[in-house]
C-alpha cells in the first residue's frame, strides 16, 4: 500500500511540475499621470502642517462648532457603520489565516447500561420455577482525537489572506473617508447656518429701516409734503423685504436640524445657534501637492488597497487549476467496564494522505480566473476614476475659494459706496434735489448690498470646507 501512495504522490507532483508555480500579481499600472503642481492653489505662505490639516475646523477658534464635531465622531451613524465594517473586515482575515494551519477537533462519548439474568443459587433452583436472578452494569468512555492540514503548496491560501488583509485596509480607509466627509457636513452645515444668521439680521435691520422711513413719510404727508404714492412705495419695499423673512428661518431651522442628526440626535433635539457675529474668513490651506494629497485622501488609497486585494484573489483564482494535497489523522481510545468482570480497552489511530486535481469542470475554473481578472482591471479604472475626481474636487475648490474671495472684496467696496449714496440721497432730497424713490432706492440697494457681501463670505467659508475636504483633512 505504501509504494501506491508514493506513486500517487510522484504523480500529482510530476503533473504540478508541468503547471508551473504560480507567482503573485503584478496589478496593471494606472493610466493616470499625476502632475507635479496644481494650477489653482493659495497665495504664497507658510504652509499648513498636517496637525492643522488633521483638526482643520479648529482654524475657526470656535468652541460651539469644536463641541459639535467631537459629538459627530463620536456618535454619527455613518462613522458608527463604518467602525462595524472593520471590525468584520478583521474578523475576516482572521478565518482567511485559519486556513493555513491544521484543523483539529475532539471528540468524547461515556455510555452506561444494565443486564438481568437467571442464574442459580441452590441445587433446589435447577427444578423448574425455582430460580434466582441477578443483576450485572456496564459503563465506558471513548475519546478520539482528529486533524487535517492543507499545505499551502502553490500560495492560494496566502493570497486570500493578502486578499483580506487589503480589505481590511479599504474597510479602515472607508472610516477614515467617514470621518472625513462628517466632519466638512458638520462645519459647512454650521457656517452657513451662521451666515444665513446674519442675513436674517441684515433683513431685520432692513425691516426696521424701512418701518421708520414709513413714520416719517407719513408724518410728511400729513404736514403736505409727501404724497401717497411715496407711502405706498415704502409700503410695498416693505412687504417685500418681510417676505424674504420666514424662508430665511426656514433655511436656518433646516441647518439646526441637520446638525442634530449629524450628531446623532433626532432633528426635534437641534441645539440653539448662538448668537449671529461677523463671519470669521480664515486663510485657505497651503503647501500640497498632487502626490501628497493622494497619498493622505482615504479614497484614493481604499480604491489602492481594493486594486492589490483584487490581484491577490486572481493568484487564488489560478491556483484552482493546481493539484491538492491534503493529510488527515484520526486516532481515539475507548474503555468499557462490566460489573464484576475484567474490563476492555483499545486505542488507535490513522494516516492518511490526499490529492486532488481538475480533470474536467466544463471551463469552470478557467472562466472564473477570466472573471477575476476583469474586477481586477476594472478596480484599476476605478481607482484612476477616484483620483482624477480628487484631482479635480482640489483644484476646483481653490478655483472657487479664488473667485469667492475677489468677489467679497468687490462687494465691500460697493457697499462702501452705496451707503454714501444712501447719506447722500437723503440730503439731497431734503434739499429738492432728489426724489423719495431715490432715497428709497437708495436705501435698498445698499440693504441689497450688504446681504449679497454675507452670502458671499458665506461661500467663502463653505469653499475653505470643501477645501480641506479635497485635502484629505479630517481625520
Amino acid at each position: 500500500m505504501n509504494y501506491r501512495i508514493s506513486y500517487l504522490m510522484a504523480g500529482f507532483t510530476a503533473v504540478a511540475l508541468l503547471c508551473g508555480c504560480v507567482h503573485p500579481v503584478k496589478p496593471p499600472p494606472s493610466q493616470v499621470t499625476v502632475p507635479g503642481a496644481f494650477e489653482e492653489r493659495a497665495p504664497e505662505g507658510r504652509a499648513t502642517s498636517e496637525q492643522e490639516l488633521a483638526q482643520w475646523w479648529s482654524v475657526w477658534h470656535d468652541p460651539v462648532l469644536d463641541q459639535l464635531i467631537t459629538d459627530a465622531l463620536k456618535a454619527n451613524t455613518d462613522i458608527r457603520s463604518a467602525q462595524q465594517h472593520v471590525a468584520e473586515a478583521r474578523a475576516l482575515v482572521t478565518i482567511a489565516e485559519s486556513a493555513l494551519y491544521p484543523t483539529v477537533s475532539a471528540s468524547g462519548a461515556v455510555f452506561g447500561g444494565g443486564a438481568d439474568w437467571r442464574v442459580p443459587t441452590s441445587p433446589s433452583s435447577t427444578l423448574p420455577g425455582v430460580l434466582d436472578t441477578a443483576g450485572a452494569g456496564f459503563y465506558g468512555g471513548a475519546l478520539g482525537l482528529g486533524a487535517s492540514w492543507e499545505p499551502d503548496i502553490w500560495g492560494g491560501r496566502g493570497a486570500d489572506v493578502k486578499a483580506a488583509q487589503a480589505v481590511e485596509i479599504t474597510a479602515v480607509q472607508s472610516l477614515n473617508g467617514a470621518r472625513v466627509t462628517v466632519v466638512a457636513d458638520v462645519a459647512e452645515n454650521y457656517q452657513e447656518a451662521r451666515g444665513l444668521q446674519l442675513r436674517l439680521d441684515v433683513l431685520d435691520r432692513g425691516i426696521a429701516t424701512l418701518v421708520d422711513l414709513l413714520s416719517y413719510i407719513d408724518a410728511r404727508y400729513g404736514a403736505g409734503q409727501a404724497f401717497t404714492y411715496d407711502a405706498d412705495l415704502v409700503r410695498e419695499q416693505l412687504a417685500l423685504q418681510r417676505a424674504k423673512r420666514e424662508p430665511l428661518i426656514a433655511l436656518i431651522e433646516a441647518r439646526r436640524r441637520r446638525l442634530a442628526v449629524l450628531v446623532g440626535k433626532p432633528p426635534e433635539a437641534a441645539a440653539a445657534l448662538p448668537a449671529p457675529t461677523p463671519l470669521y474668513i480664515v486663510p485657505p490651506p497651503n503647501g500640497y501637492v498632487p502626490v501628497q494629497v493622494l497619498e493622505r485622501r482615504p479614497d484614493v488609497q481604499a480604491r489602492t488597497a481594493l486594486v492589490q486585494a483584487h490581484a491577490a484573489r486572481l493568484q487564488s483564482a489560478k491556483t484552482d487549476l493546481l493539484p491538492r494535497f491534503g493529510v488527515q489523522f484520526l486516532g481515539g481510545d475507548a474503555e468499557l467496564h462490566f460489573a464484576g468482570l475484567p474490563s476492555f480497552g483499545a486505542t488507535g489511530g490513522l494516516v492518511g494522505l490526499s490529492a486532488y486535481l481538475p480533470v474536467f469542470n466544463r471551463g469552470r475554473i478557467r472562466a472564473n480566473i477570466a472573471a477575476t481578472d476583469a474586477r481586477l482591471y476594472a478596480a484599476v479604472a476605478d481607482y484612476d476614476a477616484v483620483v482624477l475626481k480628487a484631482l479635480e474636487d482640489v483644484e476646483n475648490a481653490y478655483r472657487m475659494r479664488s473667485a469667492l474671495d475677489q468677489r467679497s472684496t468687490s462687494l465691500a467696496v460697493a457697499l462702501n459706496f452705496a451707503r454714501r449714496n444712501e447719506d447722500s440721497s437723503s440730503a439731497l432730497y431734503e434739499g429738492g434735489r432728489k426724489t423719495f424713490r431715490d432715497v428709497l432706492d437708495s436705501r435698498t440697494a445698499a440693504l441689497d448690498d450688504e446681504d449679497q457681501l454675507v452670502q458671499a463670505q458665506m461661500g467663502q467659508a463653505t469653499a475653505t470646507v470643501q477645501l480641506y475636504r479635497a485635502l484629505g483633512g479630517g481625520w
